[in-house]
């Protein structure tokens, strides 16, 4: 009778648990066990159900059917009221509805995060600078020279301890113009993306330097030139 009554309790408790859960629905059907910590004007944040001290994730409602919340209540979301993006957005707002973290690569990206990254590894900034957001990139840039500037003038006047301070400053906003330049990178295609879906962004115009290869009498010669390139 003991043992009954137990594996009663154990069961009851798992089923209290199984539905204390909420499901976030995809438009694509997909089911996520989840934690729902807030439902914002465009967005819904919220944790694995598995992971409840994990990542928090944020999802645009567009993307999103439903929540069954572990109450019972759903919540049905309307794909075209629930759309964020607008055109000529800055990226202060991109960064409050697109979570890096859920960047998916596509072959329509404009942006190459791991290019970016590269790009500012060698001069602070540039990778930001080369996604568009050119003060961005100058705030990293001149963060740099002016921590170069103090370890510079440091050394000549002989002070260790301000010299060390130049060399750290350094290090840390060089690491952090890498890693902004990726995530910058990975909104700006996630935002541009969404515009094209959503029809405000329907043509990518891009016009950049080229070689061609030309046959002539002599052999293959390269050939400088411009390459515009239409997406649709």
């Amino acid at each position: 009778m003991k043992r009954l009554i137990m594996l009663l309790s154990v069961l009851a408790f798992f089923a209290v648990s199984a539905a204390a859960q909420d499901f976030v629905t995809k438009r694509n059907g997909e089911d996520i066990a989840a934690i729902v910590d807030e439902v914002g004007p465009d967005y819904v944040r919220f944790r694995l159900w598995d992971e409840p001290d994990g990542v928090t994730y944020t999802m645009l409602k567009n993307e999103i059917l439903m929540i069954r919340y572990a109450t019972g209540r759903n919540e049905v979301f309307d794909q075209m009221s629930s759309l964020a993006v607008a055109p000529m957005m800055k990226y202060k707002e991109m960064a409050k509805v697109y979570d890096y973290r859920l960047y998916q690569k596509s072959l329509y990206d404009r942006y190459s995060p791991v290019g970016s990254g590269i790009a500012s590894f060698f001069i602070p900034g540039l990778g930001q600078m080369i996604c568009g957001e050119w003060g961005r990139g100058f705030a990293y840039l001149g963060g740099h020279v002016g921590c170069y500037m103090l370890t510079g003038i440091s050394a000549i006047a002989e002070s260790d301890t301000l010299v060390l301070m130049g060399i750290a400053g350094l290090l840390a906003i060089d690491i952090c113009a890498i890693v902004d330049g990726v995530r910058v990178a990975k909104v700006k295609n996630m935002y541009m993306e969404d515009l094209r879906k959503s029809g405000y962004y329907g043509l990518d115009v891009d016009l950049y330097p080229s070689v061609n290869y030309v046959r002539t009498t002599s052999g293959v010669q390269p050939t400088a030139g411009m390459t515009l390139a239409l997406r649709f």
